[in-house]
């Protein structure tokens, strides 16, 4: 999996861009893609695959996992009390 962090996301759309830290092109990112989070915030930590999006012919970021976020946090001691 690469690493990057996030560009920039645009909440109401649920997409944005990630920057990879191997300085290869941002990767374009939709909120289906991301695994352990709602939204993506600019400068969270990231993992994530690049697959080719069959439909629009492009690379975009799949399996996108947050790294380091202490909402993330916050919100795995509230499942804990719920559970």
């Amino acid at each position: 999996m690469r690493t990057g962090k996030v560009a920039f996301y645009v909440e109401g759309r649920g997409f944005g861009f990630i920057t990879p830290d191997d300085g290869t092109q941002d990767v374009f990112v939709h909120a289906n893609h991301i695994t352990n989070a709602d939204v993506l915030r600019k400068d969270q930590r990231v993992s994530f695959e690049i697959v080719n999006d069959q439909r629009r012919g492009k690379p975009r970021a799949d399996k996108v996992l947050v790294l380091d976020d202490d909402q993330l946090a916050a919100q795995a001691r509230v499942w804990k009390v719920e559970v």
